[in-house]
């Protein structure tokens, strides 16, 4: 495993996505309330206190090697921090598929993303909305430090079998919870079953400061 360093990552992507519009800041911290709410209710299951910011997001899609008319799943997507960056990087076709276990942050996908299809499911159950299809592309969301070890080997498994030979698996992760053993034993899975695995420098401007995974199969 390696880092990439600031400008290759940057570059990965030929055009990278727009910065937010005008007046979404406000709806980011509407959303972002109704994500602490969610927290404070069912807190294993939600994993984060606050959405992922628009930096993070970047850094995220910018590692995705996306191209129109791909298929790509997003696992946990919460109230839509990368969704939207996503669809852009498809341009109107192929197919984003957005799974996720908690109820209000499913309505608000929907809402928000009318051409995204939200399913409200545990990421384990992946399997049964590709229709025989496979993904380009998996993006997670997920709180993989929170998971038991037997939660994290069933998602895994769900993910790589919704994968291509050739697929990548993008993931984020806090940095103050990198050293903690469920976080090393996911960094310890990911280096078993992708031939590529790389992280991102840590992205302060987050709430808390993250890094990303970029993995890939072949």
């Amino acid at each position: 495993m390696r880092y990439i360093p600031d400008d290759p990552y940057r570059r990965r992507s030929a055009s990278r996505p727009e910065p937010l519009e005008a007046g979404a800041a406000v709806r980011r911290q509407d959303f972002a309330l109704k994500f602490l709410a969610e927290f404070a209710r069912e807190p294993l299951r939600v994993g984060a206190f606050w959405p992922s910011s628009e930096a993070l997001s970047q850094v995220v899609v910018n590692c995705c090697d996306i191209r129109p008319g791909a298929t790509v799943i997003e696992l946990g997507p919460g109230t839509g921090a990368f969704t939207g960056l996503l669809l852009k990087r498809l341009r109107g076709r192929g197919r984003l598929l957005a799974v996720e276990i908690n109820a209000a942050h499913a309505a608000i996908l929907q809402s928000r993303f009318p051409h995204c299809e939200v399913i409200q499911d545990s990421a384990e159950n992946l399997h049964r909305y590709l229709d025989g299809r496979r993904a380009q592309c998996v993006v997670s969301g997920l709180a993989w430090a929170n998971m038991l070890p037997e939660t994290q080997n069933r998602i895994l498994e769900a993910v790589l079998e919704s994968m291509t030979p050739t697929g990548q698996f993008v993931a984020f992760a806090y940095a103050h919870a990198a050293w903690l053993p469920t976080s090393l034993r996911f960094r310890g899975k990911l280096m078993e079953h992708f031939r590529c695995v790389e992280t991102t420098p840590i992205v302060w401007r987050n709430l808390p400061p993250a890094f990303v995974f970029y993995c890939r199969r072949a």
